[in-house]
Parts: C-alpha cells; structure tokens; sequence
C-alpha cells in the first residue's frame, strides 16, 4: 500500500470523527438534556431506630463515619486539631462540654451568644447540625444542616473523640 492511500484512508478516518463529534454538538445544542424532576433511583439515608435518643444513637455511632462526614462537610471552615485556628468558623478540636459560643479567639454572632448559657451536649450539637438556622436564627453560618440522624450521631461521636488524651 503506498502513502496516498494511507493518507487518504487517514483523512477519511478524520472526516467521519469530526461528522460525529459536530452531529452530536448539534444535537444536543438542537434538543437540549432534560433534568428529571426526580431521581430516577431514590438514595437511602441511614434512618434512626424508631423512639432512640440522640445519646443512644451517639453510643452506637461510628467515629470513623463521622470523621469522614466532618471532613467531607465540616473542615472546610473549621479545624479539627488542637489549637487549630479559626478558619471561617471556630476550631472544633474540644468543643463538647463547652459554653455555646464562648471559643477563645473567635467572635460569634449575636444569634449564638444569645445561647452562652447553653453547654455543647449531644442534644444541643444534634438540634445545631440539623439546622444552624433554627438553633440559633439570625447565625452567620451559611450551612444547611445534616438531616439524618444517625449521621449528626457519627458527626458528634467524632467531636467526642476531639479531645486532649489523658497522660
């Protein structure tokens, strides 16, 4: 087979893969994809065991889960390890038993000092990471909250684990 016809088939080869690639650029330009209203397969959320507390779900909880929740949601505005500063929002690393909004070095909003007698037990970090909104109305944090339960249990499990070893 000589060069012409290598080039020829070469440019054959090149002339049907720019026909597809522009038909397909035209088609989707010409009827544009449509978004289902719905999900075609629905996702499962862990659900919670009918009528258990939020300390039980917390003893039951998985640190690991929870870490990975709070990197994946969480660590993008606060840190994690001790004396870690405030990023957006305060470090986290030690915060279960403490004051709402009484962190050394970070100022909080008026929404969330207005809760300074409160302490950060299990029931008051589930009612803030299900909606900061709600907790404290009028916070300066944007987040929208984790719905399930049992994952707000691997989360606060997680923070529990966030504290200083005993020597």
């Amino acid at each position: 087979m000589d060069s012409v016809r290598l080039n020829q088939i070469g440019a054959a080869c090149l002339c049907a893969a720019l026909a597809v690639g522009a038909s397909w650029g035209i088609a989707h330009t010409a009827v544009p994809e449509q978004i289902p209203a719905k999900p075609g397969v629905a996702i499962p959320h862990p659900v919670a065991p009918a009528g258990a507390s939020i300390d039980d779900l917390v003893a039951r909880a998985s640190v690991e889960k929870g870490h990975a929740i709070a990197d994946r949601q969480c660590a993008m505005c606060h840190s994690m390890a001790p004396q870690g500063p405030a990023i957006i929002g305060p470090g986290l690393f030690g915060v279960v038993g403490t004051h709402v909004g009484d962190i050394p070095g970070y100022e909080f909003s008026d929404a969330l000092k207005a809760h300074k007698d409160e302490t950060w037990t299990n029931t008051t970090l589930s009612a803030w990471l299900k909606s900061p909104a709600e907790y404290a109305s009028g916070t300066k944090m944007s987040f929208p909250g984790i719905a399930s339960e049992t994952e707000r249990a691997d989360v606060i499990a997680y923070l529990n684990s966030l504290k200083p070893e005993a020597h």
